[in-house]
């Protein structure tokens, strides 16, 4: 029998030596940010280097259709185990939208800032406003937008494409802060509940989200 290397030869990175374990983290707001290795944040190399499964292959080809008016589901949430492929996907979708000149906006909810006041967090929709709008007026209030003023957003700038990732260590934090007589990690799922309502009746677009099948929004 032919030995396994001889038969499917390793990429260049690994025969001289190169192959970090870093190059395995992917991180989708690093990617966003301009940083980390260029196998993530330049898309050449990273479709390069990536293999579309028939799933990932499906997955853009349904964002591409919602984008575009043409059907597909509104709502994804991308359930793996840890390192199942969920961030590598939402990167794949990321570069696919930037190169399809689609308004993006990315939420990484462990790299948005938290503390001990409502007031010293960052907020997925001050956060998404800022990203399309470049303004700051929902961030400087910890109460969520309602559904029509989301709607109304939204229109403003479709097509728009959501990319959420990581969103449990927020939501953590958030539990314990107090707003009121609620605290901000309620008032962030019923924001994510009417996000999710209002994108459903939008037809140019999506929201993606990922989750490990023990974690439940």
């Amino acid at each position: 029998m032919n030995a396994f290397h001889t038969i499917a030869i390793p990429h260049r990175d690994i025969l001289e030596g190169r192959l970090t374990i870093d190059v395995f983290a992917a991180d989708l707001w690093d990617v966003f940010k301009g940083r980390g290795p260029d196998e993530y944040k330049d898309a050449k190399q990273f479709f390069q280097r990536t293999y579309k499964t028939e799933g990932l292959t499906n997955l853009l080809g349904t964002i591409e259709r919602r984008l575009k008016g043409q059907g597909g589901a509104p709502v994804i949430q991308l359930q793996t185990p840890f390192g199942g492929g969920k961030t590598h996907s939402l990167i794949a979708l990321y570069h696919t939208a930037t190169k399809q000149k689609v308004n993006t906006a990315v939420i990484v909810g462990e790299k948005l800032k938290n503390g001990n006041r409502a007031s010293e967090f960052e907020t997925p929709w001050g956060v998404i406003e800022e990203q399309l709008e470049k303004k700051g007026e929902w961030s400087s209030s910890p109460i969520p937008p309602g559904g029509e003023q989301i709607l109304t957003f939204l229109e403003k700038h479709s097509p728009v494409l959501l990319l959420m990732d990581e969103m449990i260590p927020y939501l953590n934090h958030a539990d314990a802060v107090k707003v009121e007589n609620k605290t901000l990690c309620t008032l962030t799922l019923t924001f994510l509940q009417n996000l999710s309502n209002v994108v459903s009746s939008m037809p140019t677009v999506a929201l993606i989200l990922t989750a490990t099948p023990s974690n439940v929004y």
